[in-house]
């Protein structure tokens, strides 16, 4: 089973169109995404839509940015106990204003978290561990494999896939592994979109992390054309834009 994998896709249409690409020529079987569809980037209906194209496929789970769609938006980001911005407010309200019914009913299919079972492996999927109260445990970009075990104790799997730090950090003790591949549409400096390939064949489980290259210009031209709210901080923040 050839299983492609993504996250923090973030409403960036042109770095998921690269992506699939390079699924159909690989051949996946399945596509599995941690969340975070929407937000940040300027063509959340597209992306979206672009997703739904592809549901016999997908696997996804809820990331913040579809809870904030589904459960409002909360009074403290993330753990960081810190207020949202108006700014990021706004932006999160046009982000919203953009989805058609269609797509916001495919999004509240979704589910916090997900158990599934391949060829006798069990994967967990999540945004990121939270802890009882759903709150997100503490963010940790690069964790050791120690860390990765104490944020996924209270589950049992062979496989843990997540995302939301936008970093990539892979570990594997055991043959259990822990796959955080980095933001597919939010590159910093870069014009690379992360993505990754995990194979399971009976036993023996195999992962590739992929570095797809696309024209992230269009997307920052997309973004200043829009001039969407919080627009110049999203482009610095998550496109690197001096």
């Amino acid at each position: 089973m050839k299983i492609g994998i993504i996250t923090d896709v973030h409403s960036n249409i042109i770095a998921l169109n690269a992506v699939l690409g390079e699924f159909d020529k690989l051949k996946i079987d399945k596509i599995i995404c941690c969340g975070d569809i929407i937000g940040i980037g300027p063509n959340p209906e597209e992306t979206v839509q672009k997703l739904m194209k592809n549901k016999g496929k997908l696997i996804a789970v809820r990331g913040n940015h579809e809870q904030y769609l589904l459960k409002g938006l909360p009074k403290d980001v993330h753990d960081d106990k810190r207020g949202m911005s108006l700014g990021e407010i706004k932006n999160h309200e046009w982000t919203h204003n953009k989805l058609s019914e269609n797509s916001k009913n495919f999004i509240s299919q979704f589910k916090i978290s997900s158990i599934i079972e391949i060829e006798g492996k069990k994967i967990y999927i999540v945004h990121y561990p939270c802890h009882e109260n759903g709150i997100y445990k503490k963010h940790i970009k690069k964790p050791t494999i120690k860390q990765n075990e104490e944020m996924f104790s209270e589950i049992d799997a062979d496989i843990y896939i997540y995302g939301h730090t936008h970093t990539t950090s892979i570990n594997n003790k055991n043959n259990k592994w822990y796959i955080n591949l980095g933001s597919l549409g939010c590159p910093v400096k870069t014009n690379i979109a992360n993505a990754g390939i995990l194979e399971i064949n009976k036993n023996e489980i195999h992962y590739k992390q992929l570095k797809i290259e696309y024209n992230v210009n269009e997307v920052i031209k997309e973004i200043e054309r829009l001039k969407f709210p919080f627009y110049e901080e999203i482009l610095k923040i998550f496109y690197g834009k001096e």
